[in-house]
């Protein structure tokens, strides 16, 4: 509040001080010009007394009277003084060099005149002393103006720069309020506090030194959520690698069950006509364990992905092509639905495998003959969603959250990691992979990719 007093205390100053001084200077003007104007009038009154030698006359104007005058004197051609103030200067001849020194004793002169005929001058003397009052007097009227104005500006101005406070800080005091809530409720209040000093307790200040406390707390949460979470992320890891642990051991211990099992056979048994059927079971069990090793191995090996803007049309229909035969073989329909332009921002190769797998998948699941896959893509506002519809059988709702975990499956073939490594590519994507329900049967897997700069930047101008 002291800051806008002295605001305004210095706003009023200035313009005092240039009111002032236009005002002085326009009085001065007012003054100097009725005084020409009065010389201007005595030398034109005076040309026909001067012609007729009219004294009297001529004294008369020479003794008007006006107050802005001290002297005046009427000279004729000859220098001859024909009326003045001074009666002890009538008649008397002005010489040369005292005729040159007229303009510094008398400031304004006029020429009498008649016709083009110059017939003598006029000589005025300002009355100084009493032009200083005039001009004091009427600066003294303004002065108590300006005094008034100065003294109404005061007021209104302090009572707007109240109410003008008042609804400025309002805001923030509820503001900081909350800040203050807020930081009790984290347990750094006493912190704050420690900060504030006498010097700076404004509301601002403090506000900065609330959010500045909040921010500091707010870094420290984000870091040991993050830490948090990495380790609930080691956690999950570790329950997963013992739910696969646990799955591959049982998976071991059967193809090598059925391995013991035919190897005993041959051993105690020396039939030639059973001996092929028993090395068969030994052959594709082993590859059956070679095929779970490699898949196990697969899933757990880091991507090196190269994400770049791709177009999403020709990808996904060489993506079709690529499993041509499969379809044809079992006369399978797909559809592919892509508006042409659509870009998305993902590493061709892994994303390629998601949906071999996906579309592989629903392969296996829909009927041979009637069976029908859809594969669409769509954009949404910052984000593109490619979508694997089948006409199949579908996934029982109570399986949902089991489908995307390694070795679950419900084929008799296959190792259970195709879902898995689905969703660990999307992941890496920084996008995701869900299961959504879908009008009658099938099954519809859903891949949300991050949309590319251009196709972004075009949905926010058609918004």
């Amino acid at each position: 509040m002291a800051l806008v007093v002295l605001l305004i205390a210095m706003i009023y100053l200035l313009i005092a001080t240039f009111l002032y001084t236009s005002v002085r200077a326009d009085l001065t003007s007012q003054v100097q010009t009725e005084i020409r104007h009065l010389t201007d009038s005595i030398a034109s009154s005076a040309a026909n007394p001067l012609l007729l030698k009219d004294a009297g006359h001529l004294a008369q104007l020479a003794n008007s009277g006006n107050s802005l005058v001290s002297a005046v004197l009427i000279v004729d051609r000859s220098n001859t003084v024909v009326a003045s103030t001074d009666l002890a200067q009538v008649g008397t001849q002005i010489p040369s060099t005292a005729s040159r020194m007229l303009p510094h004793k008398y400031a304004y002169s006029a020429a009498i005149t008649a016709g083009n005929q110059r017939l003598g001058t006029v000589w005025l003397r300002s009355a100084t002393p009493e032009i200083d009052r005039l001009i004091a007097q009427k600066l003294e009227h303004t002065t108590s103006r300006l005094l008034i104005l100065g003294i109404s500006t005061a007021i209104i101005g302090l009572i707007g720069a109240y109410l003008v406070s008042l609804a400025i800080t309002r805001p923030i005091s509820r503001l900081m309020h909350e800040m203050e809530a807020m930081q009790r409720q984290f347990g750094i209040r006493e912190e704050a506090q420690a900060e504030e000093t006498d010097e700076y307790r404004d509301e601002l200040h403090r506000l900065e030194l609330a959010f500045r406390s909040l921010a500091t707390r707010l870094r420290e949460h984000l870091l040991e959520l993050r830490k948090l979470n990495q380790r609930q992320q080691a956690m999950q890891c570790m329950v997963t690698i013992g739910q696969m642990s646990s799955q591959v051991a049982h998976e071991i211990r059967n193809a090598l069950s059925s391995v013991r099992g035919a190897a005993r056979y041959l051993v105690h048994y020396d039939d030639r006509d059973n001996r092929e059927e028993f090395l068969q079971i030994i052959e594709e069990e082993v590859q059956r364990l070679y095929d779970m090793t490699q898949g196990f191995l697969d899933f757990g090996r880091s991507y090196d992905t190269h994400v770049e803007p791709h177009e999403l049309c020709p990808f996904l229909q060489r993506c079709v092509q690529r499993h041509v035969t499969d379809f044809d073989t079992r006369a399978i329909g797909v559809t592919l639905e892509c508006n042409p332009g659509l870009q998305a921002s993902f590493d061709a190769s892994l994303l390629g495998q998601a949906i071999s797998n996906l579309l592989l998948n629903a392969c296996d699941a829909v009927p041979g003959q009637e069976g029908r896959i859809l594969l669409r893509a769509a954009a949404l506002t910052d984000s593109v969603e490619i979508s694997v519809q089948d006409n199949g059988p579908g996934i029982p709702e109570a399986q949902w959250t089991e489908v995307f975990k390694p070795y679950v499956t419900s084929k008799t073939k296959g190792s259970g990691l195709g879902l898995a490594i689905v969703a660990k590519i999307m992941m890496v994507h920084d996008g995701s992979v869900e299961l959504r329900r879908v009008q009658g049967y099938g099954a519809c897997f859903v891949l949300t990719l991050p949309l590319a700069r251009s196709n972004r930047a075009e949905l926010i101008n058609e918004g």
